[in-house]
């Protein structure tokens, strides 16, 4: 079996305050890794010499939207305003199966150039361009999580889709995508409580559960749209009981945001199981607030980072570490913690991926520290460097098991 071992300095992060450091990883053709050592290896294969660069565990993005990739940086500080003017229109565009196959492909093409190894990605409203970001997600050799988004209400007919419909979908695309190359997963997609009713929520809560997939949806963003989903659903206390009165909350779901929540409702998301994605980036840019997360750890909520592209305007999860850092302050470890194996146990997969361990999939990304830092600094320092000054310039290779990705070869 082909062996490389790829040398550099290598850093896993194995808890918020704690990193292993090595200068030799061992992987072999599958893209399983076979050892890691501060010593030249026993083991022969060829040698991938990044001796002046830093490798770390692939960026994990738990929330992005494909559709929205060319609306960055349009400013409206209302979310309902902002979907309205900029997001719905360009959602419509995806109708066009040429025009969707254009951008998912770039779409995947830049996540990569960024760093980020896997993504949990929100398609167009339509079956055809959803079945196409799966299409070439697969081509790309990126790590997903995509579904098709979920309106019956609150927005253009062309979006909109009934409880039925919205079930025959995503069985059909679940049955090709799901698990494929135990790689690709599809995730269950409600938009969120504004655009959905209850037996839409319920439908598609339902068919997750018996399919066994993920969920994602977006909860408590801005107070305007709770006090929307206040008058839409009069006889429900809160948001988050929305959502579990729908069924949609579990341990396979991910909701974004969970910026205004009650502490009651923190209770529940953590009886759950259901994790966060935060997404300070969008939430500085729409003027939402900012998610406490001391709270949110109070109750032992697991916690990942999303890019929530376009209202995050980076693609760069180096630049959204920086927001994260302005809105609860925080150590460089727990920083990068949070991005590679809180990831990773968001989607419950931090058994494959998430750090460096023998056995798990070589999911990582090479990065330039020059003129930032010198590779020799201390850790801390070279990881502090980068959280508030790198972005996509830093990344010179990413890799998902084993196999470069980007640059493409």
């Amino acid at each position: 079996m082909r062996i490389r071992i790829y040398k550099g300095r290598i850093l896993s992060f194995e808890s918020p305050s704690t990193v292993n450091e090595y200068r030799y990883m061992v992987v072999r053709e599958d893209g399983r890794i076979l050892e890691l050592s501060n010593e030249i290896p026993v083991r022969k294969g060829e040698v991938v010499d990044y001796s002046d660069y830093l490798i770390l565990p692939g960026f994990i993005d738990t929330h992005i939207h494909l559709p929205q990739f060319y609306q960055r940086a349009k400013i409206n500080n209302s979310l309902l305003d902002w979907l309205e003017k900029y997001i719905f229109p360009a959602e419509m565009k995806f109708s066009d199966s040429e025009f969707a196959r254009k951008a998912s492909k770039e779409f995947f093409a830049e996540l990569l150039r960024n760093g980020t190894t896997t993504a949990v990605v929100y398609s167009s409203p339509h079956k055809e361009a959803t079945e196409i970001a799966f299409q070439e997600a697969e081509k790309s050799g990126i790590r997903a999580v995509i579904g098709q988004v979920l309106m019956d209400r609150n927005g253009p007919e062309e979006l909109l889709i009934t409880p039925e419909k919205a079930t025959k979908d995503i069985r059909e695309v679940a049955s090709r995508w799901h698990g494929s190359d135990d790689r690709l997963f599809y995730a269950v997609t409600p938009r969120f409580a504004v655009s959905c009713t209850m037996e839409l929520m319920k439908r598609a809560a339902q068919t997750a559960k018996e399919l066994d997939l993920y969920i994602q949806t977006h909860l408590s963003e801005q107070v305007g749209e709770i006090e929307v989903v206040k008058q839409l659903f009069p006889d429900i206390p809160t948001y988050t009981e929305v959502y579990d009165r729908a069924g949609l909350l579990s341990e396979k779901t991910i909701v974004a945001h969970a910026i205004h929540l009650s502490d009651y409702e923190r209770e529940l998301l953590a009886k759950r199981g259901t994790k966060i994605a935060h997404c300070p980036s969008s939430n500085f840019f729409l003027h939402s607030g900012v998610m406490n997360l001391r709270k949110q750890e109070k109750f032992e909520l697991k916690i990942s980072l999303g890019s929530d592209v376009a209202a995050g305007p980076f693609l760069s999860m180096l630049e959204v570490l920086r927001d994260a850092y302005y809105a609860n302050a925080m150590t460089p470890r727990k920083a990068f913690y949070l991005l590679t194996m809180g990831g990773a146990k968001a989607l419950g997969m931090e058994d494959r991926i998430g750090n460096f361990e023998v056995g798990k999939e070589a999911d990582f990304v090479v990065l330039e520290l020059e003129p930032l830092a010198s590779i020799n600094d201390d850790i801390d320092e070279i990881l502090s460097k980068l959280m508030i000054l790198g972005d996509e310039r830093n990344v010179i290779a990413t890799y998902v098991r084993g196999h470069a990705l980007w640059p493409q070869r």
